[in-house]
C-alpha cells in the first residue's frame, strides 16, 4: 500500500494545486490535503493588485482535500477545529507542514508530535532572516526546535536547503519550488504578433517583461529607468495592476511599451511567449515563482540577487544584478539582450529550468514520505 500522505496547507492557490493534481496523479502516495481556508478559492479581494481577483484555472480536482474552515459553513469553534485537525493528522502515515509561523501549523507539529505522525517541513526560508535583537533570538529558538524535531524537511532550492542544515534538519529531500511546467510550455493559441498587436506594440524588437504586483518592493520603476539607459530600442511589458501603475505608465513612450493590467492565470502563458526576457527586481523576493513559468516558456530571466531562485534557476543561464542598482540592471539587460541573438537561448533556458518541474517536486515528496522513518539518512 502507499503511504498515506496528509498535506496542510493554507488555502488552495494557483502554484500548489497544480502539484497536488500531479501528486495524486503518480499514485506513488495516497494524498490527502487539509486546507486551513478556501479563501484562495473564492473571489477575494487582493490588495497589492488592488482588485477583486478569483483564479481562472482549476485549483481543486483531481485530488483529495478538504477545509478546516469555509465561507459557507459556521465558523466552529477553535477547540472544535483542533479536534477535526487532530483526528486529520492520525488518519495519516506522515503530513507535510507548510512553515512554523502559522498557530495552525505550530499547532499541527505538535499533534503530529504526540500522535507519534512524522511530519515534514516545507517552507521558503532563508538563511539570512529579517528578524534583529530579541525577535531574532526568540525566531531561532522555535525553527530550531521545528526544524530539528522534524522527520525532513522538503527543501524548495539551494538557500532554503542551507537554511535547514544550519538548523539541525535530519534529512534534507529536494522538493523544488515549482509551476504547472507543462502548461507555460505548451504553446498558446494567442501568437506573439497578434498578442502585440493588441496592445499596438511592434513585433520587431526584443520584448522585456515586467509581471507582478505594482509596489515598491516590486521595484518596478528600476526597470523603467534600465530601460531609458538602453543603446536599442526594445517593448518592454508591464503585467500586472497595483500603486505604481501610473507612474509606470507615465514613464513609457508610446508604442514602445504597455501596463496591462492583471492577467489570470489561463492568458498568462500567452505573454511569456511573447517575451524575450523577464525582469524580477524585486528588494525581497524568497522565491520569484514567475521565474519558473517565464523559464517554461523559454524565457531569459534577469533578476536582482535578492531573489531566492537566483542561485538555483538563473546562475549560469540568465543575468544576476546588484539590487537596487539601475545602471547595473540596464548593463545586464544588456548582456542578455546580445544573448538573443543566438537561437539556441530559448532551448537553453528550458533545458536549465526542466529539474525544477512538477514531476521532480512529487517525486521529492514521495521519497520524503517512504523515507519518513529513517531520519538519519539525508538525501
Amino acid at each position: 500500500m502507499p503511504p498515506k500522505l496528509g498535506v496542510l496547507d493554507f488555502n488552495p492557490i494557483q502554484y500548489h494545486a497544480p502539484l497536488y493534481q500531479r501528486l495524486a496523479g503518480r499514485n506513488n502516495v495516497e494524498l490527502d490535503v487539509l486546507y486551513l481556508t478556501d479563501r484562495g478559492y473564492r473571489p477575494s479581494v487582493d490588495p497589492g493588485f488592488g482588485a477583486t481577483l478569483s483564479w481562472d484555472i482549476d485549483l481543486l480536482s483531481g485530488y483529495s482535500h478538504s477545509f478546516l474552515t469555509a465561507a459557507e459553513n459556521p465558523p466552529a469553534r477553535v477547540a472544535s477545529r483542533i479536534r477535526t485537525l487532530r483526528r486529520w493528522i492520525r488518519s495519516q502515515d506522515a503530513v507535510v507542514i507548510h512553515g512554523y509561523t502559522n498557530p495552525w501549523m505550530l499547532i499541527a507539529m505538535m499533534a503530529c508530535r504526540v500522535y507519534k505522525i512524522p511530519y515534514l517541513l516545507r517552507g521558503d526560508s532563508r538563511p539570512d532572516g529579517q528578524a534583529t535583537g530579541i525577535r531574532r533570538s526568540l525566531r531561532n529558538g522555535v525553527v530550531r526546535i521545528v526544524v530539528s524535531n522534524s522527520a525532513g524537511c522538503l527543501a524548495i532550492g539551494q538557500l532554503n536547503a542551507d537554511f535547514y542544515r544550519q538548523y539541525g534538519a535530519r534529512r534534507i529531500t529536494f522538493a523544488p519550488y515549482s509551476v504547472d511546467d507543462k502548461r507555460f510550455a505548451r504553446p498558446p493559441d494567442c501568437r506573439r504578433s497578434e498578442l502585440l498587436a493588441r496592445w499596438g506594440l511592434d513585433d520587431g524588437k526584443p520584448v522585456i517583461m515586467f509581471c507582478g504586483k505594482f509596489y515598491p518592493g516590486k521595484r518596478p520603476l528600476d526597470l523603467a529607468a534600465a530601460i531609458q539607459l538602453l543603446t536599442c530600442e526594445v517593448t518592454v511589458l508591464f503585467v500586472g495592476d497595483g500603486v505604481l501603475a501610473d507612474q509606470i505608465r507615465a514613464s513609457l513612450r508610446p508604442g514602445h511599451g504597455v501596463v496591462t493590467g492583471f492577467v489570470n492565470q489561463a492568458e498568462i502563458p500567452s505573454y511569456y511567449h511573447a517575451a524575450d526576457i523577464l525582469v524580477l527586481p524585486s528588494e525581497a523576493e524568497k522565491w520569484g515563482l514567475v521565474v519558473n513559468e517565464a523559464m517554461a516558456a523559454g524565457v531569459l530571466p534577469v533578476v536582482s540577487d535578492r531573489v531566492g531562485a537566483a542561485p538555483d534557476l538563473v546562475s549560469g543561464v540568465g543575468e544576476i544584478y546588484h539590487f537596487g542598482d539601475v545602471t547595473g540592471l540596464a548593463t545586464a539587460l544588456g548582456r542578455a539582450l546580445a544573448r538573443l541573438n543566438d537561437p539556441q537561448t530559448r532551448d537553453r533556458v528550458r533545458r536549465h529550468v526542466a529539474r525544477y518541474s512538477l514531476d521532480h517536486t512529487a517525486a521529492g515528496f514521495e521519497q520524503a514520505a517512504v523515507l519518513r522513518i529513517c531520519p538519519n539518512d539525508q538525501v
